[in-house]
């Protein structure tokens, strides 16, 4: 495996500079995933780190325009004082958002937006996952490493929580996915409930890690969770929790999908 440090302003950059970022090449399995993101956050204290996951352009297009359709960089409130002046004009901000010392102006913007998003509201949304989407999804969490694009970024992100860590690349662009805010609300909710921290987000899924596989009782939970979040009903409920509750037996991981 491979890790490399890239700073804020290699091409490609994932959060268009707003963060520090390593590219990770040769993730043979789960393990050297996790191995990677332990060395990255024990390299940055203060910092969460965020890996991209599947089809690594594609998100990063998506994610532009999600930032762009959603107003990500609302300051309404912003304290400005110590801020240069050229990033405003009349109270609207006019920066390139491409430099590390505009990300506490970013994080500020999308702590606005998240504010009073929930998860309830992102199962409202309507995702459903039909038997294709299922059959992939298994195979996804069978074989982690088949869902990865490499070589993966990994942004350094300085916040607190792990699923704040989105701010520096949100997604969820097209109107029939979960929005900005609904990712944001799922991870929240799956690393309250379920002792989950988010690692990654892709094209199409999140990446969620625990410290230990869940018990009978706690994969019970989080099938009813996923149930939630993907609108299933009837016999449909019945094969995606038992999907999940054997997808997640004796396994640190879970994907979640939040595109249509």
């Amino acid at each position: 495996m491979d890790i490399r440090f890239r700073g804020n302003k290699a091409q490609g950059n994932p959060s268009n500079g707003l963060c520090d970022e390593y590219r990770v090449n040769g993730i043979a399995s789960l393990q050297d995933l996790i191995d990677a993101y332990r060395q990255i956050a024990a390299d940055h204290p203060t910092c969460r780190p965020l890996f991209t996951l599947d089809n690594l352009a594609q998100a990063c297009y998506t994610s532009g325009h999600a930032r762009g359709r959603y107003h990500l960089v609302d300051i309404t409130g912003l304290h400005m004082e110590g801020l240069p002046q050229e990033w405003f004009e009349d109270g609207t901000f006019v920066g390139d958002l491409d430099s590390k010392a505009e990300f506490p102006v970013c994080a500020y913007g999308y702590e606005r937006f998240v504010a009073h998003a929930t998860f309830d509201q992102a199962c409202a949304h309507g995702l459903a996952m039909d038997p294709a989407a299922l059959e992939e999804w298994t195979s996804f969490q069978d074989d982690p490493v088949a869902l990865l694009d490499q070589p993966l970024s990994a942004l350094v992100v300085p916040v607190v929580h792990s699923y704040e860590a989105l701010a520096a690349f949100p997604n969820g662009y097209f109107s029939c996915d979960l929005g900005p805010h609904h990712c944001f609300a799922v991870a929240r909710h799956f690393c309250r409930q379920h002792g989950y921290e988010l690692i990654g987000s892709g094209a199409s899924y999140l990446g969620l890690l625990r410290d230990a596989p869940p018990d009978a009782e706690r994969a019970e939970a989080i099938a009813t969770d996923v149930c939630a979040l993907y609108n299933a009903r009837g016999r449909a409920r019945q094969a995606l929790a038992a999907a999940v509750v054997e997808g997640i037996a004796g396994r640190r991981h879970l994907w979640l999908r939040y595109t249509e």
